[in-house]
């Protein structure tokens, strides 16, 4: 994976309980008056996606504090809840801007996302997206939409070559793997990624069936048994939190016990509902995605924060991204000095900053929206937590292979 250099605008060190930045210190335009800007976010604080949608609200909220005190930039932050369903994208995007929002943030899902894109477009105000990552959200043609996050496909690629790697440095590696998704837009897009990347990477395993679920099942149990059916020595999952629950709990039910599972653009082992759910169950499940860079200078600040701010939650990549893009757009609108939405969107357009937490390379837009220096980690489960195991510029554990026997446990 290509090593991330640091640079762009300096930041300062924990000075009591705020974050440490100096006033002194921060850009030149925030000693003026600080512009007041009206921000929407759209997440999935309820229905079957709450639990990452409620972190991202979390991210956000202590973004606009940081922004606040990094940028002197003054958001009114105004939530709105997609229910976890596609189609309230739009309505939640529309009803922010009727509220006088003029740069939007969102919204998860890439269904949603695609959604409140389409009344953003329509009412030309610009939407980070902190997290989406089907094609689809930077290719059909909306000029509103700054994406941070990645595409399927690119996490894929980068995924495909950190587990190449991982396999030509193991003992007795998996010959085959099962891939068990998602139907949804996230989970045939990835899907579709991984077959179209698989040959190109050169993987050596043998791919013995995809197999699709519902995002609305409550029991995987088939799935599950197709998959150990299959003679898959290893499981590729593309799952969100509450089915990456259900497929291991069904794992340890049937009793198979693949030698790796590997998750590309996914939840699960991110998230501390994973852990709190399945116990001693949820570790050593590799999983990629984009993460919290433990070096960037004000990665401790920032942290200690979260933990005072929400001390039974920590920060994972939902409230991560969340947290980045509340920084994108404080960045845009210190640099547009204004809170209108055609002067933040051109300020997004020449975007060009470090990111402040999140491992990343220069966070720039191409001409579709897309962010053109994402850089993907690859975690591990271990001690019921994510742990870094690639890149190693910034790793806090090593691998651990293959994976223990569930009844051993």
């Amino acid at each position: 994976m290509q090593e991330i250099k640091k640079g762009g605008l300096t930041r300062r060190m924990l000075l009591g309980g705020s974050f440490g930045i100096a006033a002194g210190l921060m850009p030149r335009r925030v000693m003026g008056a600080p512009p007041k800007v009206k921000v929407g976010a759209i997440m999935p604080s309820s229905g079957i996606f709450a639990f990452p949608g409620q972190a991202c609200v979390r991210g956000i909220d202590l973004g606009a504090k940081f922004a606040r005190e990094r940028f002197g930039v003054d958001m009114e932050i105004i939530h709105a809840d997609s229910q976890s369903k596609p189609e309230r994208g739009r309505v939640a995007a529309e009803g922010l801007i009727r509220q006088g929002c003029t740069v939007l943030i969102g919204a998860w899902d890439s269904g949603a996302t695609i959604s409140a894109l389409q009344a953003a477009e329509a009412a030309k105000v610009p939407m980070v997206v902190h997290i989406a990552s089907a094609t689809q959200v930077t290719s059909q043609g909306f000029t509103q939409v700054f994406r941070f996050y990645p595409t399927s496909l690119t996490i894929v690629q980068q995924s495909l070559n950190e587990l190449k790697t991982i396999i030509s440095t193991i003992d007795n590696p998996p010959k085959s793997v099962a891939v068990v998704h998602l139907n949804n837009t996230a989970g045939q897009s990835t899907a579709a990624s991984i077959d179209q990347a698989w040959k190109d990477v050169g993987v050596s395993l043998k791919i013995a069936e995809y197999i699709s679920y519902d995002e609305k099942a409550r029991d995987l149990s088939v799935e599950v048994a197709k998959a150990r059916a299959s003679g898959a020595e290893a499981l590729m999952s593309v799952t969100r939190v509450n089915d990456a629950i259900m497929i291991i709990r069904e794992c340890v039910k049937q009793g198979w016990n693949p030698k790796l599972i590997f998750s590309p653009n996914s939840n699960g082992v991110t998230d501390k509902a994973y852990y709190d759910a399945l116990g001693k169950y949820g570790d050593g499940q590799i999983l990629s995605t984009i993460w919290c860079n433990p070096k960037a200078p004000d990665a401790e600040a920032i942290l200690k924060r979260f933990e005072t701010d929400y001390p039974d939650q920590w920060m994972d990549a939902n409230a991560g991204c969340a947290f980045e893009a509340v920084q994108i757009v404080a960045d845009a609108v210190v640099r547009a000095n204004s809170p209108a939405s055609p002067d933040i969107h051109s300020a997004l357009k020449m975007t060009d900053m470090t990111p402040i937490l999140m491992y990343s390379g220069k966070i720039k837009f191409d001409a579709t929206g897309q962010n053109m220096n994402n850089a993907v980690t690859i975690l591990q489960g271990q001690r019921g937590r994510a742990r870094v195991i690639a890149p190693r510029s910034i790793a806090d554990a090593g691998l651990q292979y293959p994976l223990p026997p569930f009844e051993a446990r």
